[in-house]
């Protein structure tokens, strides 16, 4: 909680292109609350993979966490969720927002009541695998730089997964935004406290808004799939598309959250119901629907052989597109 004589609730918010890790550096946060009562808020719940051991109780629209923390969805307005968590009886210590991956975070960052909000600095994530060909897209790229640019702090995510260890998106930040901190997630968490209150966070003043055209469709799978289709089309596709995020069931009643983020198709368990739902979202224009909804819709299970493993016990499975 603030220090100060008005007792506000700092608050944090979490940003970065689509794909870019900001669910993983949620997990982080959440894992070094400590004491501290924290408020998650992001866009949707039931696609957010928490780490199943941070869980304690589903309800809708809102997780409670093993820890006394909570996560919960943005609903239909971001100012009233917010509202609501501050005027709670037993308010948080501390919110962190995760904005959207299209949205500009120092726009989120102006959201609150500040009589009861204290913005303490925007978080954002970059993806080394990505941001330097993304950054050059003629579309995305203002929106990419911006987004770093509005950042009080850069966490470099993925560095693992790149030959040179993240050098080319540090040098890229460097080059964006100049004088603003940055980190490689993977090297360790000394970064949180940083996102802890240990930003140096300027005022949110946001430019006029940046139009992206991005289209988005969901598709839903009312029973079980097999998984690995899924995660064939979503390859096959992955030339057209930003992003897909969902929670399945697979053929052995596991929910797992299947992820396509810069090229790479990703599945790990999932703490929790399977949603059912998969979103894809892809640049205006580029998407044909209803093919897209075809190929995924033939991976249901009744249309399928049982040939998909069993992801509780793989754990996760990576395809460099």
């Amino acid at each position: 909680m603030d220090g100060g004589p008005t007792g506000r609730i700092p608050m944090v918010v979490l940003g970065g292109w689509l794909g870019a890790g900001k669910t993983t550096l949620v997990n982080r946060l959440l894992r070094a609350a400590h004491d501290e009562r924290i408020a998650v808020v992001v866009n949707d719940i039931g696609e957010v993979n928490l780490d199943a051991e941070l869980v304690a109780a589903r309800d809708g629209d809102t997780v409670e966490l093993t820890n006394g923390c909570v996560c919960c969805s943005m609903g239909e307005s971001l100012a009233l969720t917010l509202r609501d968590l501050v005027m709670a009886e037993r308010p948080p210590d501390r919110l962190v927002v995760e904005a959207s991956g299209v949205a500009e975070p120092n726009r989120v960052a102006a959201y609150g009541d500040r009589r009861r909000i204290r913005p303490d600095g925007v978080v954002v994530a970059v993806d080394a695998v990505d941001v330097v060909r993304r950054a050059a897209d003629p579309t995305y790229g203002p929106l990419v730089c911006r987004q770093a640019t509005a950042a009080d702090l850069l966490v470099v995510t993925k560095a693992d997964l790149t030959a040179d260890r993240a050098e080319s998106a540090r040098r890229w930040c460097t080059a964006v935004a100049p004088g603003t901190p940055i980190v490689v997630a993977s090297d360790d968490d000394g970064w949180v406290p940083l996102a802890f209150g240990g930003l140096d966070a300027a005022l949110p003043v946001p430019a006029d808004a940046l139009d992206v055209p991005v289209v988005g469709t969901m598709w839903t799978a009312d029973g079980t799939v097999d998984v690995e289709a899924v995660v064939e089309v979503l390859e096959a596709w992955s030339d057209r598309l930003l992003r897909a995020k969902g929670v399945l069931t697979d053929r052995h009643g596991w929910s797992v959250a299947v992820h396509l983020a810069g090229g790479r198709v990703t599945v790990d368990p999932f703490a929790g119901p399977a949603s059912g739902r998969l979103v894809a979202v892809a640049p205006s224009g580029a998407l044909d629907t209803d093919r897209l909804v075809a190929a995924l819709d033939s991976t249901r299970s009744s249309s399928r052989s049982n040939r998909n493993p069993d992801w509780s016990t793989t754990g996760e499975v990576s395809r460099p597109c």
